[in-house]
């Protein structure tokens, strides 16, 4: 329900009828929504064939292939007509076009490959369901061939350089996609994404596609009718709003990203004569775009008029979009905000939808699809397993390094999280769906849990523990609220036992240059009070995680870090995240 103050007669400054103010209620929950098995089901049943290029279904007038390379929708016909082409469907996505408030963050995204991921399938598996649905389950890690930097006049013209070249422990998402196809054509994919550094952050989460260029009207139901983030929504109603692709366009006199709406319930892109593409959030609602151009092209548009001629439309439907924050990226957006790289669900039903058809009601279904399992790790090693079924009987297999392959070990109920700070295989399944499962390898974690035992300063609420709460949005500052302290400044840390310390990581704060250290030295020791150098050196100005390994590994208990001076020549020292490696 909308409440509104408006005008009651025409004034010098508005005319009679114009909004002075206005708030929305929530009066009732919507109802819950038939299932789409019920709703999608025919007496044609789909048929599946399986290749080792592509796995094909195929129902009454509709037809879609899936890449079992990539993992994801590589064609999809429905009446004759198509609507992806390969190269071209659904992929999961993590980046968008800076806009001017990201300058705090952004340096990040280019250097964790965000802006250019790669999918790769590495196990897949596909079965008929009783009912007639096809399923497929793809696991697909995602990740950039190499890490960039991004450089240039900050509203102008950006270069982007490539460096080095990834390794298995750099940055990437792990997910696990299971795709329904119902026998109507309709489409179900449900996602459980993680990656293997849960505290990046992320600028979105969800999935990109590229649709045909006559795909050019675009309704939604959700806030509107303007931009509008997760942090400024509530100025925009929420309703069903119309408009052409090209209208979402924002006319910045930089491009970047746009056309973002927030708690979307539904949304379709359909041609001149109604026919398209229908999509619906599994769960709740969801963030959603669709512009003529990709991220890319607006990152490297310094002007509107440079923006590429475009035949197509891109669709953007996401989990979850950074929030603003602050003006000018003077902070970033509160932490409720704010997209991390830890384990997210996410998951949207397509269907297709013609002329003459009530969008409102072909939306109005649920999700019936097989739900994936979720997987991940702690810093310290264990292993915990989810679904977003309820009802999920989750069942593994696992192996430790050296030992027989996992699927000779004896299956058991799983009931608790799993130790695997060594490393192994561990293999899940939910009971209800044995011909689904998947597959993780870990390697061994050199990181040790370790406790911050001294720290020569630290300001109240920045203190030296922060380095090791596995957030690198929170730090460690030396004071500076009530008086400076000078360099040296250093951080006592406890690994709990004797260890073979071999070095260490540290992470410069993620959100200004205050603090960072230049030069520094290590120091081990057994008892905490006598102290043996270990290494020392100087850390390049620039936002990545150090990572030292000493000349030689110390049997130590204790590690003292110490910084000698500050990037800036300040006498302020501060980092994000710092970690204890061990052999």
């Amino acid at each position: 329900m909308t409440v509104q103050f408006v005008l009651n007669n025409d004034k010098p400054w508005a005319k009679a009828g114009y909004v002075q103010m206005e708030e929305q209620l929530p009066v009732r929950s919507a109802a819950l929504a038939p299932a789409i098995a019920a709703t999608a089901a025919s007496v044609h049943k789909p048929v599946l064939e399986k290749g080792k290029e592509t796995d094909v279904v195929k129902g009454n007038g509709w037809e879609v292939s899936f890449d079992n390379a990539t993992g994801t929708i590589s064609s999809l016909s429905y009446s004759g007509k198509q609507y992806i082409t390969p190269g071209n469907g659904p992929a999961l996505n993590a980046y968008r076009a800076p806009v001017d408030n990201d300058v705090w963050v952004w340096q990040s995204w280019y250097a964790n490959g965000l802006h250019n991921l790669r999918h790769k399938v590495i196990d897949r598996s596909a079965f008929t369901r009783a009912d007639g649905a096809v399923v497929l389950q793809y696991t697909v890690e995602s990740q950039a061939p190499c890490t960039s930097t991004i450089s240039g006049r900050p509203r102008g013209k950006w270069t982007i350089t490539d460096g080095r070249a990834f390794g298995p422990d750099d940055f990437k998402f792990t997910t696990n996609q299971i795709w329904t196809v119902y026998p109507d054509g309709s489409i179900e994919l449900e996602a459980a994404i993680n990656s293997n550094n849960p505290s990046l952050i992320l600028p979105r989460l969800g999935y990109e596609m590229r649709l045909p260029g006559n795909l050019d009207s675009y309704t939604y139901y959700g806030r509107g009718p303007v931009n509008n983030f997760n942090d400024r929504k509530t100025a925009q109603n929420i309703g069903v709003y119309k408009s052409k692709v090209a209208d979402q366009f924002v006319n910045f006199p930089k491009p970047q990203s746009m056309g973002n709406r927030e708690e979307i319930r539904w949304n379709a892109v359909t041609d001149a004569t109604g026919n398209g593409l229908l999509f619906i959030p599994t769960e709740g609602t969801m963030s959603a775009s669709a512009l003529p151009w990709t991220d890319m092209e607006m990152t490297m548009a310094a002007h509107p008029y440079e923006l590429p001629k475009s035949d197509r439309t891109v669709l953007h439907l996401d989990t979850k979009v950074l929030g603003l924050g602050a003006s000018c990226g003077q902070g970033g957006p509160l932490r409720p905000d704010r997209v991390l790289g830890n384990a997210h669900t996410f998951g949207f039903i397509m269907r297709p939808v013609a002329a003459g058809d009530n969008l409102q009601k072909e939306a109005s279904v649920s999700a019936s699809g097989v739900r994936p399992l979720s997987l991940t790790r702690s810093r310290t090693g264990e292993v915990t397993v989810t679904s977003s079924n309820p009802d999920a009987k989750i069942m593994y297999r696992m192996v430790q390094p050296g030992k027989k392959a996992a699927k000779k070990q004896k299956a058991v109920a799983y009931t608790a999280p799993v130790n695997m700070r060594d490393g192994g295989t561990i293999e899940v399944w939910d009971a209800a769906t044995p011909e689904l499962t998947t597959t993780v390898e870990y390697p061994r974690i050199e990181n040790l849990p370790v406790e911050v035992i001294f720290a020569s300063s630290q300001e109240p609420g920045e203190e030296a523990s922060r380095l090791v709460d596995g957030d690198p949005t929170t730090n460690w500052h030396t004071t500076y609220g009530v008086t400076v302290a000078l360099y040296p400044h250093w951080v006592d840390f406890d690994c709990g036992e004797m260890k073979t310390i071999k070095g260490f990581t540290y992470l410069p704060r993620q959100d200004g240059d205050n603090g960072d250290i230049k030069d520094w030295k290590a120091e081990t020791s057994i008892d905490g009070k006598n102290w043996t150098p270990a290494d020392n050196g100087t850390f390049a100005r620039d936002k990545k995680e150090k990572r030292v390994l000493f000349k030689t590994p110390v049997k130590a208990r204790y590690l003292r870090f110490t910084g000698l001076s500050s990037q800036n020549g300040a006498d302020f020292a501060s980092g994000a995240e710092f970690s204890v490696l061990a052999d």
